[in-house]
Formats: C-alpha cells, structure tokens, sequence
C-alpha cells in the first residue's frame, strides 16, 4: 500500500481535513477537484497546497515519535 492508495493515509487524512465521509468509488482525487470548484481555485493547486500540508503533519509526526 501507498500514502495515495484508495483507502492509504492521503485518504485517511484528507476525508477529516475537508470536512466529508469517505467517497467510496470516487476516490480522493474527485472530492479535491470538487472542494476546489467550491472554494474557486484550481484543482492542482488544492492538491498542491493539501500534499504540502499532509506532509508537514506527517514530517512532524515522525519528529514528535523519535523524540
């Protein structure tokens, strides 16, 4: 499994962070691009912003964890 699989972190993280239940056949891709038709801004750029901020939780997550 990958953090982009269907059901991998990305996912996991991303449903909470957006404020939606899980897609179920849509997948995480869909629901950015619909967030980001809501929210007027391109659909990369939301994916963009939210993979820098995934990242970040986790970067510090595994900071925290060695500590």
């Amino acid at each position: 499994m990958t953090d982009f699989d269907h059901r991998g972190p990305f996912s996991e993280w991303l449903w909470p962070r957006l404020d939606m239940q899980y897609s179920s056949p849509l997948g995480w891709a869909v629901e950015i691009e619909r967030a980001a038709e809501r929210a007027d801004v391109a659909p990369l750029d939301m994916f963009f912003d939210l993979l820098d901020e995934f990242r970040m939780m986790r970067h510090e997550g595994a900071q925290q964890a060695t500590r």
